[in-house]
């Protein structure tokens, strides 16, 4: 009996020892069904690197709080601690360091720069917060520019200037996010002269508040603000000139009421997608709106702080208070969620602030690790883009079979199951898009789905429909004059 145990001893060993051992990976990759329950997904994305100061040459960082890529590649990172703006090739490995600079009046420097844009022509502009100003700069990194406090009847006499994030549009025109200011985004033509706000959120005013104002003064209405927008805490902007603005100021319960009543509504919403006239036009389709996670307690909801875009408005936020990332197509639906916090651990964060792309890979900057972390696109996450991006381009019979591989690795995907009803609803297939919403759980889109499917039937078989409702009228009348006849009455009718 020894020697026997000894054997399956042995040939167990065997077997499992010659198995590939599978790293544990650093995070937990999901998304939500229509009840709000995450489900786990394969990972969209996998950490493949880090980089920091000290691996670049160039000393530590030092609270890092911005990232911008350029289209050719290279990445600047507002190193705010170290008082100066690093320039990364777009190998990611040579660096410049732009510590000061030279005006007609001498050599200045930057005073905790906290954000950094790269106008289309190359041009640089810095929000140097610490000095009350934004520095324009060639693509040469010479100086242009100052751009102080503005001045207005709206801003009060004692504003203090603090940009923090800032956007150029192809028109020159400056879209600044300033601290303490709750009237929207500062808006600056491209000559640095004030424009206005624009994007301000609307809230909607309490019994107390119309009552106040119906007994103040004339005086005391104009010191009155009627409404207090949100704050804003960050801004990009896409090649159609769209302003995506994030938040982190709105309350647990208006989140919480948002998500629970699935609310399309954009006064309680984290992430805007602004129109040139400051209209937020972004789309909440999904099961749920755009406000990261959905499940949470009290002091877990999400801080969203960051967002990138791509090309085919497919979007990535970033969740500082959990360091997850989640990511949305076009109208809203959760594609997958990535990311954590954690202590050294490749792929998770403890303070992360930033998010940029260079092609498919992410990069993800933490301000307290003092480094930027990078993801490669995995075959499941590309599968997912490619799907989005085929529907958006018209190519439905390619994204269907896009969705069909997303539901070979994932068989829970309500999104392949919604994506595939959407491509047959393009190509007129409504009995089979049917099918797909319901397996879905999209209760809206089976529900117009049906309404084509009821109008084609109707369509298709109107002849039949029209003659079995015909036989029995005919036959009715028929009757009724017969009996008419042979009682020598003539027939009433009502």
């Amino acid at each position: 009996m020894k020697g026997i145990v000894f054997i399956l001893l042995m040939i167990s060993a065997f077997i499992f020892g010659s198995l590939p051992a599978k790293a544990q990976e650093p995070f937990f990759s999901y998304t939500y069904d229509y009840w709000g329950e995450p489900v786990p997904a394969p990972h969209a994305y996998l950490p493949s690197g880090r980089i920091d100061g000290f691996t670049l040459g160039i000393g530590h960082f030092n609270n890092p709080r911005d990232l911008f890529v350029t289209d050719d590649g290279r990445l600047f990172i507002a190193d705010t601690g170290n008082y100066r703006i690093v320039i990364l090739g777009n190998d990611l490995r040579s660096a410049e360091v732009l510590e000061n600079f030279e005006t007609p009046d001498g050599t200045q420097t930057f005073n905790q720069p906290e954000g950094v844009f790269v106008a289309k022509g190359g041009d640089i502009y810095i929000a140097d917060t610490g000095n009350s100003r934004i520095i324009h700069l060639d693509n040469e990194g010479k100086y242009v520019r100052t751009i102080g406090t503005p001045r207005a009847d709206t801003i009060p006499p004692d504003f203090v200037f603090s940009p923090m994030k800032l956007a150029v549009d192809n028109a020159g025109r400056i879209y600044v996010i300033a601290a303490g200011v709750t009237q929207g985004i500062m808006t600056l033509d491209a000559y640095g002269v004030f424009r206005g706000f624009m994007g301000a959120s609307r809230v909607t005013p309490g019994a107390m508040d119309i009552f106040w104002r119906a007994v103040a003064t004339e005086a005391q209405r104009e010191r009155m603000l009627l409404f207090v927008p949100t704050e804003y805490n960050n801004i990009s902007i896409d090649d159609e000139g769209f302003l995506y603005v994030t938040t982190d100021k709105l309350s647990f319960w208006d989140i919480q009421h948002a998500v629970n009543a699935r609310s399309r509504d954009d006064r309680v919403a984290p992430v805007r997608k602004l129109n040139p006239t400051g209209v937020d036009v972004l789309r909440r389709e999904g099961f749920f709106p755009p406000v990261g996670d959905v499940e949470f307690d009290y002091m877990e909801q999400s801080q969203l702080v960051d967002v990138s875009v791509t090309d085919y408005g497919i979007y990535s936020v970033l969740d500082r208070r959990q360091g997850r990332i989640f990511t949305y197509d076009p109208d809203g639906n959760l594609l997958f969620v990535f990311g954590g916090l954690g202590g050294a651990r490749l792929g998770t964060f403890r303070n992360p602030v930033a998010i940029e792309r260079i092609g498919e890979q992410i990069l993800v900057l933490d301000s307290m690790r003092a480094s930027i972390t990078l993801f490669d696109i995995t075959e499941y996450g590309r599968l997912l883009k490619d799907a989005v991006v085929l529907h958006r381009t018209g190519d439905y019979d390619a994204s269907t079979e896009k969705w069909r591989e997303v539901l070979r690795r994932n068989s829970n995907s309500d999104l392949a199951h919604i994506g595939m009803g959407m491509a047959y609803m393009r190509k007129d297939d409504f009995s089979t898009a049917l099918d797909h919403f319901r397996l879905g759980a999209m209760r809206e889109r089976f529900s117009r789905a049906f309404q084509l499917y009821r109008r084609e039937v109707i369509g298709r078989n109107f002849g039949l429909i029209a003659l079995m409702l015909l036989v029995p009228l005919v036959t009715f009348v028929l009757i009724r004059r017969r009996n008419g006849k042979l009682t020598g009455k003539r027939p009433q009718y009502d």
